[in-house]
């Protein structure tokens, strides 16, 4: 009876979401040659231990302003199996196949290998077909370990993308260790990125093992409820950025293997100084107005989703700008400050992002170009 009535309700659910669609606007002009695309790669439905049907994570995902998905479902823990939850890994995929297409999200098949630490859990994403990872799982005891290897051997012979989950757990004592099993796993090119941010968490030194190692950094919700739930709870946006030459899967995984992803966690930005960089240089504009021979007006235009916080560096001499604190600029919005120059205008202005990092202790430096014109 209990089965017959988990259909009805989710339908209902699916029916309440689509009728009361509010897409927000959360964007980033393109950075260059790339576009800025934004990713959630690892999220759960009904078809593993989430409480969610597929198309709803899609209707969210429009929602959120996300351009691409993964529903990185469990292959060893499926709690909701019924005559309505098949046993088909690749199920949740296929229901929300065509839902993406019509909201316009990318949509990545992946699964969430889910093993004892170490070395923990990690996603493939971009599989042809989830169900071949199931025959390396110990049946006896779904959290071994021991076949992981072969386990991700086989993600990758599909051209599977791989990376560690939550890198503090499942740890005992709830902390991030680098483990042997995490040195082989990265030194057979079975672990190509770290997620440094796994919804509310962020852990610095999976930050710095990136960096370290070369490999992908990942920002991603983990989400198992409702995105609303999940907002409510963290208050703030987690996501990847991808800088990616087109919103195509092809383009997307490319930037995933060439490492051009930033995390994006409690309006801060973590990344390579070569991603981040042309990041708030495209997605800023620098403006100095002059209203008299010595004097002007200094503005700062936030063109992106996110607000960002400056701190000016090395003024030229003459030049000076009416502010004793960090600059905050608002998503969206500009920030104007007086301006005295003594010497003319200078052509740039160098500036410390205090919410941008190029290492875990490291904010970015920049110089922003300076557009000059009369009043």
């Amino acid at each position: 009876m209990k089965a017959l009535l988990v259909l009805p309700i989710l339908l209902c659910v699916c029916l309440c979401v689509q009728g009361q669609l509010r897409k927000q606007q959360f964007s980033f002009p393109n950075a260059g040659e790339y576009m800025v695309l934004k990713a959630d790669f690892h999220q759960h439905t009904v078809f593993s231990d989430g409480q969610v049907w597929p198309t709803v994570r899609v209707v969210e995902a429009y929602e959120e302003d996300l351009d691409i998905i993964a529903l990185s479902e469990h292959i060893e823990y499926r709690p909701h199996l019924n005559e309505f939850i098949s046993h088909d890994h690749n199920h949740s995929f296929d229901l929300a196949q065509e839902e993406a297409k019509r909201y316009g999200v990318l949509l990545i098949r992946s699964a969430e290998v889910t093993r004892a630490m170490a070395p923990g859990h990690l996603n493939v994403i971009d599989i042809k077909d989830a169900n071949p990872l199931e025959k390396f799982v110990n049946k006896q005891d779904s959290r071994d370990a021991s076949t992981v290897i072969e386990t991700l051997e086989e993600a990758r012979r599909q051209g599977g993308f791989i990376f560690w989950n939550h890198t503090a757990y499942p740890s005992k004592d709830n902390k991030s260790h680098w483990y042997p099993i995490h040195e082989t796993l990265k030194n057979k090119g079975l672990m190509m990125g770290i997620e440094i941010v796994n919804g509310e968490r962020y852990e610095p030194i999976a930050f710095q093992w990136c960096l370290d190692y070369n490999l992908t950094i990942l920002a991603n919700t983990d989400v198992h409820t409702t995105m609303a739930q999940k907002r409510s709870a963290d208050n703030f946006k987690v996501m990847t950025l991808v800088l990616a030459k087109e919103k195509t899967k092809e383009a997307v995984m490319d930037a995933l293997c060439e490492h051009r992803t930033v995390a994006l966690w409690n309006n801060q930005l973590m990344g390579r100084k070569e991603h981040v960089e042309p990041i708030v240089g495209h997605g800023v504009v620098a403006r100095l107005t002059r209203v008299s021979e010595e004097k002007g007006l200094f503005e700062i235009e936030n063109l992106t989703g996110m607000p960002f916080v400056f701190e000016f560096q090395e003024l030229p001499e003459g030049f000076s700008i009416r502010n004793d604190v960090p600059c905050l600029v608002k998503e969206n919005s500009v920030s104007a400050l007086g301006a005295s120059f003594k010497n003319g205008c200078p052509k740039t202005v160098k500036v410390k992002v205090k919410n941008v990092y190029v290492t875990p202790e490291q904010n970015l430096e920049m110089e922003l170009p300076l557009v000059i014109s009369e009043r």
